[in-house]
């Protein structure tokens, strides 16, 4: 006997069904997605307008309040146009640079600098510019002398006439520590001259020039330009020049980058500490002896620079023995306003390696040799800092690099409740210090006792990558 088929025809049916039913949800939840879609990018649309329209009525107050957002700029720029009396690059985080195409007059009692337009076709042009390489940062602008840009002829008339284009920057801001005098002063005049002026027929105009600044760096001006400094502080008489440049280009913190420069032969930080060698060669004259020196025997040389105010290493002592027990000739010094750069140059460059606790004292490693050894020893939540402007500066300059990182046991901030929470716990250390200053404060004010059995597991490590090194500049010297 047949039995009919009448369960599998229905199974058929009901699964038909519900294939229908899914295609029929997926096609309303495509369609729920498009207008969904639709919707929002009106929505969108509507937003980017009114911000677009808010940001136009607030420009200044929008830019002025942030350090690192660009500042808007409504032309793009070109390289400089000959036919422009002035043409200005402002659209970079750190520094303006304004180029000055025609002759000039510089008005030193009044900060003011004429290019004039001989074809008066336009509204006379005024610039106010503040000529140093920081202008992120008001605290450094405020103390620059604002230059005031014209292409308005002057009252005054040429008193002292020049036939080489001038330089015109400021000594000011944050000059004075040594790291900014090298990084928003030495090294942005490097990048600039060698840019523009690479035979040195350039005239170095600088405002805020304190003649402490002129004695202390006088071998280097040499080295940018064949022509007398013009000390703009000291001048009333007009002065006038065939063409200028106003301020000075960097390309980043104590870094001299080839792929930014336009020359035929792009330079990097080792062609910097060549001028430098250069300036402060040993061999031209013989130590003052304000500094210690190292000892004749073969023992691999240590320069211990030691801090005199805050984050100085307490246990001093303790920490030279155990270099010298480690195999280290050490000579420990330290630097005042007064040590000359020259015999700063001589011990430095004559040793192997270097120790410093962090601060504007590691500008210093600029004098090392490449292939020496830096030792940087960075207090609590420091290293951010301390790897910016001296560690990847190291490696610029083909130092064997070492970090001994402190621990809140071994910093004066070891009772500091708040110190202490942040060394446990991750937090961004950026903004722990340049969003307030009684946190910059109290982290740039610790002292540092570092633990001596743990720092001379990293002396040993300096001393073998400098015997190796002091081994390879003998091999050297024997050729």
């Amino acid at each position: 006997m047949l039995r009919a088929p009448c369960p599998q025809i229905m199974k058929k049916k009901n699964v038909s069904t519900i294939l229908v039913v899914c295609l029929l949800l997926l096609l309303f939840f495509y369609l729920l997605n498009v207008v969904l879609l639709f919707y929002l990018l009106n929505i969108a649309r509507v937003i980017t307008r009114s911000y677009a329209t808010r940001s136009t009525t607030t420009r200044e107050d929008v830019y002025t309040q942030t350090y690192i957002q660009e500042k808007p700029w409504n032309q793009v720029w070109e390289s400089p146009e000959p036919t422009w009396s002035i043409t200005c690059d402002t659209a970079h985080f750190e520094y303006d640079l304004c180029y000055l195409n025609r002759p000039i007059v510089i008005d030193p009692t009044t900060s003011t600098v004429s290019a004039v337009d001989p074809t008066n076709s336009t509204p006379p042009t005024v610039i106010k510019t503040r000529p140093y390489p920081r202008k992120g940062q008001p605290e450094a602008m405020q103390r620059t002398r604002e230059l005031t840009l014209t292409t308005s002829p002057l009252n005054a008339s040429c008193a002292v006439t020049h036939n080489s284009p001038a330089l015109i920057f400021s000594a000011g801001g944050f000059t004075g520590n040594v790291f900014h005098d090298f990084n928003e002063g030495w090294v942005p005049l490097f990048v600039t001259v060698d840019e523009h002026f690479a035979d040195r027929d350039i005239i170095l105009a600088v405002v805020d020039c304190n003649d402490w600044w002129l004695v202390k760096y006088a071998e280097l001006f040499s080295h940018f330009t064949r022509h007398p400094i013009v000390n703009l502080d000291k001048e009333t008489a007009a002065h006038c020049f065939p063409s200028a440049i106003v301020g000075l280009k960097t390309h980043g913190v104590m870094i001299v980058d080839p792929t930014l420069q336009r020359g035929p032969r792009p330079k990097t930080m080792f062609d910097f500490r060549a001028l430098l060698a250069n300036a402060y060669d040993p061999s031209l004259t013989l130590p003052s002896q304000v500094l210690p020196t190292f000892s004749s025997d073969a023992r691999p040389k240590l320069a211990f620079l030691n801090r005199m105010d805050t984050r100085k290493l307490i246990n001093e002592a303790d920490v030279r023995q155990a270099a010298e027990e480690v195999g280290f000739d050490v000579a420990v010094f330290a630097v005042t306003s007064e040590t000359p750069m020259r015999d700063l140059f001589r011990l430095v460059d004559s040793s192997h390696a270097m120790v410093a606790v962090h601060g504007a004292g590691c500008t210093h490693e600029l004098f090392l040799r490449p292939g020496s050894v830096f030792v940087q020893i960075v207090p609590i939540n420091c290293g951010w800092l301390a790897d910016m402007c001296y560690g990847k500066l190291a490696i610029r300059l083909g130092l064997e690099y070492i970090v001994y990182e402190a621990g809140i046991h071994e910093s004066t901030l070891e009772t500091d409740d708040f110190a202490v929470r942040q060394a446990m716990e991750p937090h961004d250390p950026a903004s722990s210090l340049m969003g307030n200053l009684t946190n910059w404060n109290r982290y740039m004010s610790q002292q540092v006792k570092v633990d001596v059995v743990r720092f001379k597991r990293y002396l040993k490590r300096a001393y073998e990558k400098a015997k190796l090194f002091a081994q390879k500049q003998s091999l050297y010297s024997q050729r």
